[in-house]
């Protein structure tokens, strides 16, 4: 479910992931401007520009966005969950892998 990328701080893989599981509850254009910064690792200067934005602009926006997503997190603990579910999937795989293997198919992994 969750992509791997070569050089990203965790802090910024933990907005990765928590954006996997909630972007559906941001707008297209929270979506778009996480997606273009993370993604697709745009500067903000390089997303303000087409549009006339400035920096500042895209950087509260960007900021805003992650503001939200710990929230969303805050709230349902989706993350938490899907983490936990892994490790249990992971401690269950020597005991009994086709279960492992389920609570994997289930979460996505």
């Amino acid at each position: 479910m969750f992509y791997t990328f070569g050089f990203i701080m965790e802090k910024d893989l933990r907005y990765i992931e928590l954006f996997e599981l909630y972007q559906g509850l941001l707008t297209d254009r929270q979506r778009e401007l996480f997606s273009s910064h993370y993604y697709y690792d745009l500067s903000l200067s390089e997303i303000a520009e087409p549009d006339g934005n400035t920096r500042q602009s895209v950087y509260a926006a960007v900021k805003k966005v992650k503001n939200k997503l710990d929230e969303y997190e805050n709230l349902l603990h989706l993350k938490q969950k899907y983490d936990s579910l892994k490790g249990v999937s992971k401690n269950l795989s020597t005991i009994d892998k086709k279960s492992s293997q389920e609570i994997l198919d289930i979460i996505g992994e």
